[in-house]
């Protein structure tokens, strides 16, 4: 997939000079008010890792028919993993699908991205890799379909399907693949891929009733193949993508450093997206060459959280491959977001909120107070409730203060705690990540959030009231959030 080995500094930038391109100010899309779009994201929860050796492509999983759930996780082989609920996907992992024989054109692995169900049995959208020699940066790919009559446990290729116009090449990616597949509910299925020589999203459809013919949107029409077609890019709207049922609309999610963050971009006819103004969250970089100073966010999609689908109500699970800050992909994590999606009569001062989640850990009393994921050995920690909704982006038209996350650096001592961004060091703390904004001032619909600390165990936290729920004396106000 596009990995530490595959991908590189060169498409980095790449991706990341586009995805600038593809962002810009909300604009009016058909019948819906791209403005009065407002979204919350709930806590991040760590559903499965760390793992080395998987979690390096977008998670998929089915409702199976007895209740519980089979998600798949995918690096170079597909693994099925299932659970009581799709929130238990910790356990034992099952090999579905491995690489094929030297010489074939899925000899360095196969990686189930999506999946639909189709009369009586699951379609799999599958990308393939061959010819690679990943030290070197070079791989070629491309996508398949393949079935399985057995809820996912074993499949049929029905052959390949999408396949690039450029040529292998000894130090380069080529081919296109890291499709997601979406119902569009027109009689249709379509394909949101990644094209590597230039980085920019295609789409492919094939008939729903013939899920083997694929065909690429060119100037104006499906006209191409998906066998070596020409393709007219969409721009980098992100190749994680699923189909909001209540709307009627096309959602893809992308992770853009240049917007800030996890852009949702939306789309009514498949083709033309428009994004949100402010990311899902926040992010400080995107670097695949890890470690890194930064956390990384990436493979994200959409997940309907009654069936595991991507076709959603207004909410859904916002779903990704999880890097700390400092670490490297032996260190990767699988992340689920509840989301909230309305769009409102009129536009709103404020799109979009994360959820700024209070943590403990009562066996040693300590808190954290974060916006991200808690990993390694923060995972004990229980969650105790959502101080505020932080925002992922300055506002405009009213005073705010961007808040960094800072760890302690003495030896021994576990505090953790918000503050003004670009004051962790001289606090005497290192700074972990953007944590986002907060009102300078009282705004309609906020909330307090005040920084809190427990003397006793020498520990901070938030809070949002004056008082700190009797947990700890108030130190000072940090801002005002979003009210959860």
């Amino acid at each position: 997939m596009t990995g530490p080995a595959t991908l590189g500094v060169t498409g980095v930038i790449a991706l990341t000079v586009l995805g600038m391109s593809a962002s810009g100010p909300a604009r009016a899309m058909d019948d819906i008010c791209i403005d009065c779009v407002e979204v919350r994201v709930g806590t991040p929860i760590v559903i499965r890792g760390p793992f080395p050796d998987e979690l390096d492509a977008t998670f998929t999983a089915l409702k199976l028919p007895d209740g519980t759930f089979r998600g798949f996780s995918a690096n170079g082989s597909t693994y099925a993993v299932d659970g009581p609920t799709l929130q238990d996907m910790g356990g034992q992992r099952r090999d579905v699908l491995q690489a094929g024989g030297p010489g074939s054109v899925n000899d360095c692995g196969r990686w189930l991205t999506s999946l639909t169900r189709s009369e009586g049995s699951i379609l799999g959208f599958v990308h393939q890799e061959r010819d690679c020699d990943y030290d070197q940066g070079r791989t070629e790919k491309s996508m398949a379909i393949a079935r399985s009559a057995d809820e996912g446990l074993t499949w049929t290729d029905l052959g390949t399907v999408i396949t690039g116009t450029d040529l292998a090449r000894q130090d380069g990616v080529t081919g296109e693949g890291d499709c997601t597949m979406v119902d569009g509910f027109d009689g249709y299925l379509y394909g949101y891929c990644l094209r590597n020589s230039d980085w920019q999203t295609i789409v492919t459809r094939a008939p729903a009733s013939a899920p083997t013919d694929w065909h690429k949107y060119y100037e104006g029409g499906w006209s191409e193949p998906g066998l070596g077609g020409r393709a007219t890019d969409i721009g980098f709207v992100g190749t994680g993508a699923g189909y909001l049922r209540e709307q009627g609309l096309v959602a893809a999610v992308a992770t853009d450093p240049w917007f800030g963050g996890v852009r949702l971009s939306l789309s009514r006819d498949k083709l033309t997206f428009t994004d949100l103004a402010e990311p899902l969250l926040t992010i400080d970089g995107s670097d695949w060459n890890r470690p890194a100073d930064t956390d990384l966010v990436a493979y994200a999609t959409i997940m309907n959280p009654e069936d595991g689908s991507n076709v959603v109500d207004s909410h859904f699970l916002l779903t990704y491959i999880y890097v700390p800050q400092g670490r490297g992909f032996e260190s990767r994590y699988l992340v689920f977001q509840d989301v909230s999606l309305t769009v409102q009569d009129e536009p709103v001062a404020v799109q979009a909120g994360m959820a700024l989640t209070r943590w403990s850990d009562p066996d040693r009393g300590l808190y954290v107070t974060s916006s991200g994921p808690l990993t390694g050995d923060r995972q004990s920690y229980r969650r105790d409730k959502i101080v505020a909704y932080m925002l992922t982006r300055a506002p405009e038209g009213a005073a705010s203060v961007k808040f960094a996350e800072c760890a302690s650096t003495l030896p021994g001592h576990l505090d953790h705690l918000l503050a003004e961004d670009g004051t962790c060091q001289a606090a005497g703390y290192a700074r972990e990540r953007t944590a986002g904004w907060l009102y300078a001032g009282a705004q309609p619909g906020t909330v307090p959030v005040y920084r809190c600390v427990d003397e006793a165990a020498q520990t901070h936290f938030a809070s949002s009231a004056d008082d700190c729920e009797g947990l700890g004396s108030r130190e000072f106000l940090l801002g005002y959030g979003l009210t959860p």
